[in-house]
């Protein structure tokens, strides 16, 4: 399914259609005045995850951010990790 958008040419509102692409009508009557509104260009969305999100960074942030933990060792995220010790194998310590 795919989100359509039409623009009535009296009262100038916009009116939001779902429907499959072989489906979408070249005008559609207007929600709100009942004129012809006709199809109309509008932003779409991507949504991205993680991943694309790290991939499309810049490579100095990067660098930015391995100055930073050098310069601030509390902002380091492995310190926590550093300082656990194994789990001992004697259930009853």
């Amino acid at each position: 399914m795919a989100v359509y958008e039409y623009r009535c040419a009296t009262c100038e509102k916009i009116t939001t259609l779902w429907c499959a692409i072989a489906e979408r009508p070249a005008s559609v009557p207007c929600e709100h005045c009942g004129k012809t509104a006709h199809r109309i260009v509008s932003g779409g969305a991507v949504r991205l995850s993680s991943a694309s999100k790290v991939a499309r960074l810049d490579p100095k942030y990067e660098k930015r951010v391995d100055q930073a933990i050098r310069n601030t060792p509390l902002a380091d995220p492995d310190r926590l990790l550093r300082r656990m010790k194994p789990f001992s194998k004697d259930p009853s310590k």
